[in-house]
């Protein structure tokens, strides 16, 4: 596609999403301060829910280097977000190089599942990130009263317009040795997993 059209793609995509957004009701749990810098990690499937919930927040997105990673990147730049063309194996190193040095002045967001799953997975790069940057790991989990699920491996989530959208934020894990992925990944399930209980559906 020409890059011309892909801009007008993107555009429109924020565009829309923007207005998608205005009709949400979003209430939100345990947010971090905006000024506090670690690595935001959840599923691949509340992708857009966790889009929706912070834009414009210059955020550092890790985004798949496929063609449909293209489809994310674009409106997510409209969006106000930073978005990392890679993934776990697809040019994986270079946007982890990237991720870190933004790490010094930006917060980070990872889905450990993505970009093909499988849904639930913790591919390691989150802790090696965490690791690197010196920073924390913050699960967080979202629902919402009405959405579409989408056919695909991950069961994408897409908030139905005027639906509740509610966000929860988890307590920081650190990984400060290598030898430390382990216990952060059973943290993180464990910290997901409270969440979601947590998370019924909002009305």
């Amino acid at each position: 596609m020409p890059e011309f059209l892909m801009k007008v793609e993107a555009v429109l995509g924020a565009g829309l999403l923007k207005l998608l957004r205005a009709t949400l009701r979003i209430a939100v749990h345990n947010q971090p301060s905006d000024d506090y810098r670690c690595v935001y990690a959840f599923l691949h499937r509340n992708l857009l829910l966790l889009t929706l919930h912070r834009i414009n927040s210059q955020i550092a997105v890790m985004v798949s280097s496929s063609k449909d990673g293209e489809l994310i990147a674009g409106p997510l730049k409209y969006l106000g977000y930073i978005p990392i063309r890679g993934s776990s194996t697809h040019q994986g190193s270079q946007a982890l190089k990237e991720m870190v040095r933004l790490s010094r002045t930006h917060s980070l967001a990872i889905t450990p599942d993505g970009p093909k799953g499988p849904l639930g997975t913790i591919h390691p790069g989150l802790f090696q990130l965490a690791y690197l940057a010196k920073i924390p790991i913050i699960p967080v989990s979202a629902n919402s009263s009405k959405e579409w699920l989408v056919k695909s491996w991950d069961r994408f989530r897409i908030p139905k317009p005027f639906s509740k959208l509610l966000v929860k934020y988890g307590e920081p894990i650190w990984v400060n040795n290598k030898e430390d992925f382990l216990e952060a990944e059973k943290a993180l399930r464990e910290s997901w997993k409270q969440l979601d209980l947590t998370l019924s559906s909002p009305k």
